[in-house]
């Protein structure tokens, strides 16, 4: 990572499309996609037991803010989705890389939460973050390297 960088990891369904938008933010240096907040070491694609799918993304801090990719993480996916209605691959949920990011996404649910825009309480879950291990190279910038969807379920 970059001196004057800071990292965010985002759990908010499937992580293509959550890539692929979040990608093309100002201030967003680079993102790749993963597994995070799980039962085992080096998750796959077909072994991934409780962990999520999730984005890191790496930005500049005097380009755009952690409160502003929060901000557009809530615009991108249903944050009033529980983990039971959509299953823990793609529950809603903030890794925080400090205490002043927790305080950040905090205040950000609540506002979110408050805001009315989903039928239901927002249900993002907030956790410290732990190992983030990199998906396959397959599914790494996979929307505009398979436009079509190729490999898109997997046999």
């Amino acid at each position: 990572m970059r001196e004057n960088t800071e990292a965010v990891i985002l759990a908010g369904g499937c992580f293509w499309p959550a890539q692929e938008l979040l990608r093309h933010r100002d201030g967003v240096i680079s993102t790749r996609v993963g597994y995070t907040g799980g039962e085992n070491d080096n998750p796959t694609a077909d072994n991934h037991p409780g962990h999520a799918e999730a984005v890191e993304v790496i930005f500049d801090p005097e380009r755009t803010s952690y409160r502003d990719i929060l901000e557009f993480f809530f615009q991108i996916h249903r944050p009033d989705l529980g983990e039971g209605l959509v299953g823990s691959d793609y529950r809603s949920e903030i890794f925080y890389t400090s205490d002043e990011q927790r305080q950040v996404a905090e205040d950000t649910i609540a506002d979110a939460d408050a805001s009315g825009l989903w039928p239901g309480k927002v249900m993002t879950k907030i956790s410290e973050a732990g190992p983030f291990w990199e998906a396959e190279a397959e599914d790494q910038d996979y929307l505009p390297n398979y436009p079509g969807g190729k490999n898109q379920f997997r046999p």
